[in-house]
């Protein structure tokens, strides 16, 4: 084996390993922590405080030991890890301890599982990369190609973790295969440090010294980092929310970001003249873009794909200038990745945290353009805007508050005349790159009304938090309730009518007529997963008490004083916040006649409530003839062969139930499922109530799934989400 291939196949394999157990241990901590966007969240600021962490070590290491001295304990650093996991099986998941704030569970949990390892790992791109240029490697002079590699690495692990290890492997499968890649790490690097000799020793001083990098040289670096992490993140959250919400679209902008590391790092780095030279005019399309996906006049495929196409010259422009900025001095290659780590923390800390609480909208896609201009603006000459300046800066905003007005619909002539007037001023601003900055930032601080505007709608209520983002508006009659993209249920304004349901709740769909049947007058105690609107409340009765089960604690607000179904009810109502897997377990047994989870409509979906296990948990709180009801509308994924496969395990009977839609009146088409441990509720559900027990997919049995297995893609719905263009005509003016 040349030796070289020995470090870049050890770099490849260190990455991999590093993001393949972010995606398994953020899945395994789920069934017993809940589906909390806080449980992600706080997994992707634990890995990237570890991964900072691991930088500086490098930095810190190479500094003031050096590679030569260091290099024959390196070895024993991947062996430390074996003394827990993965030299030990993967310790079991203590019960969560609510007694102490969820970020700090999680943290710990990560700390004792697989914090020794994860740190480790982080450790050895820069590593690796310095013990190439002090080699006497032919390729010592170009250490930056295993840069390339690691991220090569990390693209690997992000496609075949949901694509191959998900699809095919449970979590203990996947552990072990993991541990298995591991000790191949170990004999890997075990050959490395007797066979890669270190020639000559880079220059060691103290570990604030920069060796020659200004500070204009870091703010750059940082910028740059942090501007690429906030655009891919920023364009997952546009997808999720604005344009359509199916599971697995998240992977798109992080192979985006990636790649265009592989790209520009590689040994012979691609970088045809248009990433820079064109980069103005991608820089104004972006900010038109994204204000006409806000508007929602084009099907969600023609507002992905010059999304995606924008972000891929956007992380390749901003990629390009750390690759030309990077040290020529190889003494300062740590410190060069120790601020790229520091800004790739930041974007994510920003994006993940500090948004979703300051702001309405998915405005963190233009902080990340205005991050890119203020990185063009280091070092250069502090400059006056100028009258010039100042009129294309007012053009842009002006443009954007008037344009709504004008065209209230789709329009091909006034798509072209904004993208023409975009291009326009920003090939003049670009050449200022302090003017650029100050427009995008005067953008962002008109954002408010200018969302309103654009999306065309009578708001009464906005907020946005870690679960996403909420709006109320009025149409036609009713008051309307979205999260992100998705209806989560509406009520006539009509005094006279407020109390009938809608949406997914009408009294023509499945749940309406149970609800309204002989069997509901058995119902005394209902549970509700999911709150919304409360729209459930209006078939209860008096004698009746539900209990709702809402992961976030910002819904109630909505349901109690924006809409007034909870308000009119008949029955008793009783809120419990927190995930419905952990909490529901506080209930007594057999408690329920009838449980509805309701979860299921968006993009997050909460697979934890679906496994075995979790509808176990809800057997245990039936009483003998209770019945549970999932609600699994979905525009993109089927989950009839997933809840059919685990009723036929847990030996259930099963049925399911759809009826017709009439969107002008607000009567969405549903789907319904119910199991039931109860022949004669059984048979009432099928000859009374006209359930099925099969639907389009009889006979498709799919793996049961468990807390340990389950997987999106065998349940997508390709034809569905294809059907967006089949009206679409682009043309129209």
């Amino acid at each position: 084996m040349r030796k070289i291939f020995a470090l870049k196949f050890i770099t490849f394999l260190a990455a991999f390993l590093l993001f393949q157990i972010e995606l398994i241990i953020s899945k395994r901590l789920l069934p017993d922590f809940g589906g909390s966007y806080l449980v992600w969240g706080s997994c992707v600021v634990f890995f990237q405080a570890v991964l900072f962490l691991g930088y500086f070590y490098s930095y810190a290491i190479l500094r003031k030991i050096g590679i030569q001295k260091y290099l024959p304990f390196y070895l024993g650093l991947f062996l430390l890890p074996l003394l827990f996991f993965p030299g030990r099986s993967f310790p079991e998941i203590l019960p969560a301890n609510f007694s102490i704030p969820l970020v700090l569970n999680v943290f710990m949990h990560l700390l004792w599982t697989i914090g020794p390892v994860f740190f480790v790992l982080s450790t050895a791109s820069v590593m690796l990369q310095s013990w190439l240029s002090d080699s006497e490697l032919d390729e010592k002079n170009n250490p930056y190609t295993l840069y390339a590699v690691s991220n090569l690495g990390s693209f690997a692990a992000l496609l075949t973790y949901p694509f191959l290890f998900e699809l095919f492997l449970d979590i203990g499968q996947q552990f072990l295969i993991w541990r298995l890649l591991y000790f191949l790490l170990l004999a890997l690097i075990a050959y490395a440090v007797f066979t890669v000799k270190v020639s000559h020793e880079s220059k060691l001083g103290k570990i604030w010294n920069t060796n020659g990098a200004t500070g204009a040289d870091c703010f750059r670096w940082l910028f740059f980092s942090a501007s690429g992490v906030v655009m891919f993140l920023s364009v997952t959250n546009i997808i999720t929310y604005e344009i359509a919400p199916i599971p697995l679209l998240w992977v798109v902008p992080l192979c985006i970001y990636l790649v265009s590391f592989v790209l520009n790092f590689k040994q012979r780095p691609w970088a045809p003249a248009w990433v820079e030279d064109k980069f103005y005019l991608t820089f104004a399309l972006s900010i038109a873009w994204f204000f006409i996906i806000l508007s929602g006049f084009v099907p969600f495929f023609v507002e992905l794909i010059p999304l995606c196409i924008f972000l891929f010259h956007i992380c390749m422009f901003c990629q390009r200038k750390l690759y030309k900025h990077r040290p020529v001095n190889l003494d300062n290659l740590p410190l060069f990745y120790l601020v790229i780590a520091a800004g790739g923390f930041l974007g994510g800390l920003i994006t993940t945290w500090v948004m979703p609480l300051i702001s309405f909208s998915t405005s963190e896609y233009l902080l990340g353009l205005a991050l890119i201009a203020l990185a063009l603006s280091v070092g250069t000459k502090s400059q006056l805007m100028g009258w010039r300046n100042i009129f294309f800066v007012a053009y842009v905003c002006i443009m954007l508050i008037v344009w709504p007005v004008f065209f209230k619909r789709y329009n091909i002539f006034g798509i072209l005349t904004l993208v023409f007037a975009f291009k326009i001023c920003y090939s003049h601003l670009f050449k200022f790159p302090r003017s650029l900055f100050f427009s995008t930032i005067l953008i962002l601080l008109i954002m408010p009304p200018l969302d309103s505007m654009w999306s065309r709608t009578q708001d009464v209520y906005r907020h946005r938090n870690y679960y996403g983002q909420y709006r109320v508006y009025t149409a036609f009659g009713k008051r309307i309730l979205t999260h992100g993209s998705t209806i989560h249920g509406a009520q006539f304004l009509d005094k006279k009518r407020e109390n009938e349901p809608l949406a997914y709740y009408h009294r023509l769909t499945p749940a309406g007529g149970l609800l309204r049947s002989t069997l509901a007058s058995n119902f005394k105690n209902i549970g509700i997963i999911g709150l919304g609107t409360g729209g459930l409340s209006a078939y209860a009765k008096e004698g009746q008490e539900i209990d709702y089960f809402e992961i976030d604690p910002d819904v109630y607000p909505i349901a109690d004083k924006v809409f007034n179904f909870i308000k009119n009810t008949k029955g008793k109502t009783n809120f419990i916040y927190g995930d419905a897997r952990i909490t529901i377990k506080e209930m007594l047994p057999k408690k329920y006649d009838l449980l509805v989870v309701d979860a299921f409509s968006g993009d997050a979906i909460p697979v934890h409530l679906l496994t075995t296990e979790a509808i176990d948990e809800y057997r245990k709180r039936l009483t003998h003839k209770g019945i549970i009801l999932f609600h699994i509308s979905n525009r993109y994924l089927d989950f009839i062969p997933v809840l059919l496969s685990n009723a036929n395990y847990l030996n259930a009977y099963a049925n399911c139930k759809q009826n017709s839609d009439d969107i002008k009146k607000s009567l969405f088409a549903t789907t319904w499922f119910t199991m039931t441990w109860d022949i004669n509720t059984h048979n009432t559900l099928v000859k009374e109530l006209k359930w099925g027990r099969h639907t389009a997919n009889r006979g498709r049995l799919l793996r049961r799934w468990t807390d340990k297995y389950s997987n999106m893609i065998l349940i997508m719905r390709l034809k569905d989400i294809l059907n967006s263009l089949k009206y679409f005509q682009p043309f129209r003016w």
